[in-house]
């Protein structure tokens, strides 16, 4: 893969957790793929992955497609996020892609789906972030 705005960035604790790994990142066209590790300590009582952790990898993909986007001179700040669980989610690697939908100056709609080892849809997402040009102070 050809270097990206994410090559010099440290592995922040919660993306180490979940495994984040970037599959794919096109700025221009507003879309990412990354790829997680969902863990056996990620599940509930009956096997499945909790959905606070499947949420908690949506989110870890749809805020990193506007920061490519604005190429790092952003933070990004989740604003709201709507989770929608269509199958469970076992154990296993899992793929979430996201896109821009629309970004502003100061507010990002967002777009997402989590898959399956299997490439099975588990999981969908919308959310809106807060941009905020952290050089300005």
């Amino acid at each position: 893969m050809a270097p990206t705005i994410f090559d010099d960035l440290p592995m922040l604790p919660v993306a180490r957790l979940l495994g984040w790994e970037l599959i794919a990142v096109n700025p221009g066209a507003g879309t990412i793929e990354v790829g997680f590790l969902a863990r056996t300590e990620f599940t509930n009582p009956f096997g499945f992955v909790q959905g606070g952790l499947v949420a908690a990898m949506l989110d870890d993909t749809l805020g990193p497609a506007p920061f490519a986007i604005a190429a790092g001179t952003n933070t990004i700040t989740t604003i709201d996020l709507h989770i929608y669980f269509v199958r469970p989610v076992r154990p296993s690697r899992t793929t979430a892609k996201a896109e821009v939908v629309s970004m502003g100056r100061s507010i990002a709609f967002l777009r997402g789906e989590l898959f399956d080892a299997d490439g099975m849809l588990c999981a969908t997402a919308t959310a809106s972030a807060m941009l905020t040009d952290y050089r300005s102070g």
